[in-house]
């Protein structure tokens, strides 16, 4: 077993596990709150007399900002751990969809809904991956499957919630209440968030360990993998509802679209979570890529056909939910624990930057094309490019390294049957 790994004092607690499930709440919260923002989208239009691809980039500048954060607050999360993070967010959460509940144009919502929002879910997304990851050594992969489970419980449990509130009561009171709530949920997390037993690595390490990392081969397959993925990944959160009630679906039906995403997702997370500990982590993240160009296939087939669109958002679900939950488990892998959250901050940069691009230049599209079918193939096209640059990972993960890079390779064994990842010596 690596040195970084015997480093850790009292792996696999009772506080770690408390660590994951808090982790649970918090992605639980936010992002049933954010991916409820496709309800909004038809609202705002409305009052804003706005385009699809300007109320799209209120998302995807939300997006952009809570994934590139993670370069600071990854280093930082190192260095201090994620508590002070967390209690940070929760000012810039609560209060950024509180002003947006307050403004009176699209420009300004965009601005405060993408900082409060966008700074609120990036203070803390690297810093509790991290945390949770530090806090184990046997259960590693299931205990951060269950910390990125809470996207998917979000999208399948709060999402509904969410959009009930801003069908009845509208979209600003609906985010006056989401910000009351989100500073409440921040601080139970924050108290939750027990510093992990492992020593704190000085801004410095977070650097090396970044230097180090973007000189592998294998660190920008993963890094333009992520960046394909995400291109076409994002799209369907911001226009699927109202894709399908253009189809004819009523807008309660259409919802439930996001919520079939996040069944789906949750079953990728944890079911491949736990079905790394067989096969291996990163022949799942591979086949987490090959997943969603099906998907797309599907939606490009569905027309209005709801079964196919529940079918498209379940098995989306999946791929994604897979792939958030083992990445990090597999960079903890390659890399090493040791400044993790600065290397996973800007893998993560990757993710941010297909959110900024994808949502918007779909919306323009759309907007200028009157259909969605331009749309769905280029999120086709870039889904299976994410797959072929990401499957020489399956060789890597096999424990063959020739066909990604020539450094030396440690098996890291986490469990037995082992979790297979690979470190660089």
């Amino acid at each position: 077993m690596s040195r970084t790994n015997n480093s850790i004092k009292n792996p696999d607690s009772a506080r770690g596990w408390i660590v994951a499930s808090a982790g649970c709440l918090i992605n639980a919260w936010t992002f049933g709150i954010f991916y409820s923002f496709a309800t909004a989208v038809g609202q705002m239009v409305e009052e804003f007399d706005a385009s699809l691809s300007g109320v799209a980039a209120l998302m995807s500048v939300t997006t952009f900002l809570f994934f590139a954060l993670g370069i600071v607050t990854g280093p930082l999360a190192d260095k201090f751990g994620a508590r002070r993070l967390i209690a940070i967010g929760a000012l810039f959460m609560g209060g950024g969809l509180w002003f947006t509940a307050q403004t009176q144009s699209l420009l300004v919502g965009t601005i405060t809904y993408s900082l409060g929002v966008g700074l609120g879910i990036g203070s803390y997304l690297v810093p509790m991956s991290v945390a949770t990851g530090a806090w184990f050594i046997k259960h590693r992969t299931l205990a951060l499957g269950l910390n990125t489970a809470g996207i998917g419980l979000g999208t399948l449990l709060l999402v509904p919630v969410c959009e009930r509130l801003i069908t009845s009561q509208g979209w600003r009171n609906a985010f006056e209440i989401m910000g009351i709530g989100s500073v409440a949920i921040y601080f139970v997390v924050a108290l939750l968030s027990f510093r992990p037993p492992t020593p704190p690595s000085p801004v410095s390490a977070s650097i090396s360990a970044v230097k180090s990392a973007v000189k592998r081969l294998v660190f920008w397959r993963l890094y333009f993998s992520g960046l394909s993925m995400s291109l076409a990944l994002f799209v369907p959160f911001v226009f699927l509802v109202q894709y399908a009630k253009e189809q004819g679906i009523s807008s309660s039906t259409a919802a439930f679209l996001i919520t079939s995403l996040g069944l789906g997702s949750v079953l990728g997370r944890l079911g491949l979570g736990i079905l790394g500990l067989r096969v291996g982590v990163l022949p799942l993240v591979v086949l987490c890529f090959c997943v969603q160009p099906v998907a797309y296939t599907i939606w490009l087939l569905a027309g209005g056909n709801y079964i196919l669109l529940l079918a498209f958002a379940a098995l989306l679900g999946v791929g994604y939910g897979g792939y958030v939950a083992l990445s990090p488990v597999a960079a903890a892998g390659i890399f090493g624990l040791r400044g993790l959250g600065g290397v996973l901050g800007v893998l993560y940069t990757s993710a941010g930057i297909g959110a900024l691009i994808g949502p918007i230049a779909a919306g323009a599209v759309i907007d200028a094309t009157g259909s969605y079918s331009i749309a769905i193939i280029a999120s086709i096209i870039v889904s299976a490019l994410a797959v072929g640059i990401a499957l020489p990972l399956w060789k890597l993960g096999n424990g063959n390294a020739q066909a990604t890079d020539k450094k030396p390779l440690t098996v890291v064994t986490y469990a037995q049957p082992s979790v297979f990842s690979v470190t660089y010596k």
